[in-house]
């Protein structure tokens, strides 16, 4: 081509500064005919330069490509127009040279200096992506860049990865997917990488402003922004490597593609902890490594080799089984975003697809034992660093490993069902750690809520309790190892879990249910005995519970009705009759007030808890004044209180000959005499001499056959050692009814006041009271001597002692009295009668009527050798011999006190008083082993005679 003349006259320094005003005016036709005239002066890279330093970044890339791309294969350009050279034409050639090399001072390197250390990329391919940087930096108008650089995409490899990875998810971020947000400069974005880079990406899903999920995408950002970016993983790495040449990074570009997935692995799996919604929708919309949207730039190349690619697609199956063992929420709408993500990872595995998580109970999965969990994994590996890693059998993407996770789902969603929220990460917790207390303790809550809240109809429960055994076995009877069963309560015992249910049906009063799953089903899980005890404790429950011992209302209620239900289905249990008798006493003891230590109302528990039950009615007694006349139903209450045995109720070591018809009955012999004892004491206590006598009288009284007397010894030594026992019955310590005797002891004790109540009548007792009640105190010792131990005899005889001499002193004074009265009568009588009166020794009545004194225990033994020639009861011997011996008027007294006595007992005139009784004993006794001093004959060798 022929050169213009106006350019034939310039020198290469002219040129040089013609082509930088041309560049700088954006005058490109006249760059074109500049640099295509004089060639030789202006090279491809000195004008790739000019243009890089002087071309307004403005300019729109459109206007000068084409140039560009004559430049770049040097094609021939069409016939140039005359050019205006007058800038540089008057510059003499020293001048120009000297501006000329001012301006190369000023003139931009080709490369970029995030690019520098890329020593094999030609120039062409740095000054687009340094003159891309520029239009950037200088204007913000990165929507010129692909117009600058989409021609050239075939040019370089590098040029087309860079485009791919850089310019292309920055354009997407800040232009197109979210306009409203900064977008970073391309210089800023080209710096980022790892973590960094993953978290400024995708911070847009992240943001608070997004008001719902719907509007996030996280399967296009992770396809169109993040995807593109990891195609430039491996030339990024190569960048951040000082210093080397291409041979050196050989192995960097897999590293650095290794890194930057496995930061995106880690974001996804540890993002899921806290918005699992979005990471979920991100599995599902997003298959992977291998789908990318690069907007077509790709043209056929594969930035991943087959091998990276098989890795990176694991890493991603691992990445999304690792996401949902990290969430941590438990909620049914992060069980269901679960199941999605783990169904898209079966598709996309080619393994089975899940059942519906609403599947019919049949349809749920059957686990094949076949689990990737070695005996000696524990749940560290569960733990945030350890699930990512390549070795982690959970979370590796085998088919094991995804059938483990599924049952995981699908036990997360069941026991959220049975309203107990539980996340996927726990119910594996739970799993790996095999602990039989943690798992019992589940069942336990899951019961309880279930029977406690809301209200189940039979088929609903009927659902529960194969959801429950589905829990515990996973569908399979088969099992590895030590556990009963495979599922997440597989280390519990069937036998619990079925009384655990029965227990829930109890308690939730599906009664009907209850007796047609284990009682009158012919293949009930549970034994006969089991079922008892599981029905037994419901009831107990209850009963515990309970706030009132009123069987007709709140927990006492609920346990009678659960007794009378099932009472039939079980009649040869000793249990239902020993509960069905507590209720009875629970129920009588509600008509008293109690109130315990320390203001607590009583409540039905109290019994259960008190080794010695019956000592509630001690303080029922003493907090109800008028309870102790209420005997008989004291006596029951008390009886069943024994009989139920509440403290050992529900023990297996209860002996069944503590139920045996003979033991019961010598139990409540027993309660009752120790109820009329606490009667006897609270009737005392209430100042109520009569009931209290009456009580010891008539239901604490002796054996009724007489008590043989022990024969005299022969030699005097023995005789005085057998003393006055000898007429009484010996029996051991094991006979003792020590409550019987103390309460005899203390009434007769007791003391009663001239102005309390009694209901004597007739001849006697109008006139002197104290003289009843003291013959009434000695009938009450005389039975307590009967029924004491032989250690406690004396102290009984000194009572009774007391008592003789008051007796007594009472007799002296009304014979005194008499006689004063007498002799009044016979100073008035007329004198030729009182000459003829013969008056004789008055006498004293009663015991008076041998010896003045009181009568002591040797006053007796030496009455006693008179005392035998007449009679087995000395005391009356001594009273008839008395009113023989004696005036009218003692036999009168005397006769007084008899018919004072005899009236007071229960058998009238033909009844032998008891004094007189205890008398004759005591002094027989002491005839049979004194009598030899006395020269008496004993009363049993006298009987015999």
């Amino acid at each position: 081509m022929e050169q213009l003349p106006e350019l034939s006259k310039l020198s290469t320094h002219h040129c040089v500064l013609l082509a930088a005003r041309y560049a700088a005016e954006s005058n490109i036709d006249a760059l074109r005919t500049l640099t295509t005239q004089r060639r030789d002066d202006l090279e491809f890279g000195l004008v790739l330069r000019l243009l890089l330093t002087f071309l307004p970044e403005t300019l729109e890339p459109s206007r000068y490509t084409e140039y560009l791309n004559e430049l770049l294969s040097g094609s021939p350009t069409p016939e140039p127009d005359a050019l205006d050279t007058s800038s540089v034409s008057d510059l003499s050639d020293s001048q120009a040279r000297k501006r000329a090399r001012k301006l190369h001072v000023l003139l931009q390197p080709l490369a970029h200096s995030l690019y520098e250390n890329e020593h094999d990329l030609d120039p062409f391919t740095h000054f687009l992506i340094h003159r891309s940087h520029r239009i950037d930096a200088e204007t913000g108008l990165l929507i010129f860049v692909p117009q600058l650089v989409d021609p050239f995409l075939d040019h370089s490899l590098y040029l087309r990865t860079w485009f791919v990875s850089t310019v292309l998810p920055l354009l997407r971020l800040g232009y197109e997917y979210y306009p409203q947000e900064q977008a970073p400069s391309l210089e800023t974005f080209a710096q980022w990488k790892g973590r960094l880079a993953i978290d400024n990406l995708l911070s847009n899903l992240r943001r608070k402003n997004v008001k719902s999920v719907d509007i996030r995408q996280p399967g296009r950002d992770l396809k169109a922004i993040v995807g593109p970016w990891m195609c430039g993983s491996a030339d990024r790495a190569r960048r951040g490597s000082h210093g080397g040449d291409r041979r050196m990074s050989v192995d960097q570009p897999e590293q650095g593609e290794s890194d930057d997935w496995e930061c995106l692995f880690e974001w996804l799996v540890q993002t899921s902890k806290n918005d699992f919604s979005l990471i979920s929708t991100a599995f599902v919309e997003w298959d992977g490594p291998e789908d990318l949207d690069l907007g077509g730039y790709e043209n056929g190349q594969a930035y991943l080799d087959e091998k990276q690619q098989r890795r990176l697609e694991r890493r991603y199956a691992q990445s999304a089984l690792a996401s949902l063992y990290a969430v941590q929420d438990s909620s049914i709408q992060t069980i269901q975003a679960s199941h999605a993500v783990l169904s898209r990872l079966c598709s996309l595995l080619n393994l089975d697809t899940l059942p519906d998580l609403t599947s019919s109970m049949d349809a749920l999965p059957v686990f094949d034992g076949t689990s990737p969990i070695s005996p000696d994994s524990t749940s560290s590996i569960l733990q945030d660093e350890n699930l990512l890693q390549p070795e982690n059998a959970i979370t590796q993407p085998t088919q094991g490993a995804v059938r483990l996770l599924e049952h995981f789902v699908f036990s997360a969603y069941l026991l959220t069902q049975l309203q107990h929220a539980t996340s996927i990460r726990d119910v594996a917790r739970m799993y790996l750690r095999n602990d039989p207390s943690e798992q019992s303790s589940l069942l336990q809550r899951l019961v309880h809520s279930l029977a406690s809240g809301t209200k189940h109809d039979a088929e609903q429960w009927k659902s529960i309790r194969l959801a429950l055994l589905w829990l515990w076995n996973w569908g399979t009877d088969k099992h590895e190892g030590e556990r009963p069963a495979q599922g997440i309560l597989g280390t519990i015992e069937r036998e619990t879990i079925e009384k655990e249910i029965l227990g829930a049906l109890i308690e939730s009063a599906h009664y009907p249910l209850a007796t047609q799953l284990y009682i009158e089903n012919a293949r009930t899980p549970l034994s006969s005995a089991v079922v008892e005890k599981v029905i037994l404790k419901a009831a107990m429950h209850h009963y515990d519970n309970a706030s009132n011992g009123n069987r007709t209302r709140g927990g006492m209620k609920r346990a009678s009705d659960i007794i009378v239900l099932f009472k039939p289905y079980f009649p040869r249990s000793s249990r239902f009759r020993r509960v069905e008798a507590l209720l009875i006493a629970t129920h009588a003891m509600s008509f008293y007030s109690l109130t315990l230590q320390h203001g607590v109302p009583f409540q039905p528990v109290n019994i259960r808890v008190s080794t010695d039950p019956l000592s509630l009615l001690d303080k029922l007694l003493s907090q109800n004044p008028d309870a102790y006349n209420q005997l008989n139903d004291l006596i029951s209450i008390g009886q069943n209180l024994v009989v139920s045995m509440p403290s050992t109720l529900m023990d297996d070591s209860t002996e069944e000959g503590d139920m045996a018809p003979t033991a019961l009955e010598k139990k409540k012999l027993a309660t009752e005499r120790r109820v009329i004892g606490m009667a006897v004491e609270a009737a005392l206590d209430n100042d109520d001499f009569e009931t209290a006598y009456s009580y010891v009288v008539n239901r604490l009284s002796a054996p009724s056959e007489s008590p043989a007397v022990t024969p005299a010894l022969s030699t005097p030594s023995r005789r005085m050692s057998s003393g006055y026992f000898s007429v009484l019955p010996i029996r051991t310590e094991d006979e003792v009814d020590d409550i019987s005797w103390r309460a005899a002891l203390r009434a007769g004790r007791y003391r009663p006041s001239l102005s309390s109540s009694w209901s004597g009548s007739g001849p006697g007792f109008t006139t002197r009271p104290d003289l009843r009640w003291l013959d009434q105190r000695m009938e009450l010792l005389s039975q307590a001597l009967l029924l004491a131990p032989p250690g406690r005899l004396e102290e009984v005889l000194v009572e009774w002692q007391q008592c003789e001499k008051e007796t007594e002193e009472i007799l002296a004074e009304e014979a005194e009295a008499e006689d004063k009265f007498n002799d009044m009568a016979d100073r008035r009588v007329p004198g030729a009668f009182r000459n003829d009166i013969t008056l004789q020794p008055r006498r004293e009545v009663g015991r008076g009527a041998v010896e003045e004194a009181p009568m002591g225990l040797f006053d007796v033994a030496r009455g006693a050798a008179a005392a035998f020639s007449k009679t087995a009861f000395p005391l009356r011997a001594i009273s008839a011999a008395a009113r023989n011996d004696g005036r009218e008027s003692g036999a009168q007294g005397r006769a007084s006190m008899d018919q004072m006595s005899d009236s007071g007992s229960v058998g009238g005139e033909d009844r032998v008083r008891r004094r007189d009784m205890v008398a004759n004993a005591v002094t027989g006794g002491l005839a049979s082993g004194l009598g030899w001093v006395l020269g008496a004959t004993p009363v049993n060798d006298r009987d015999r005679q």
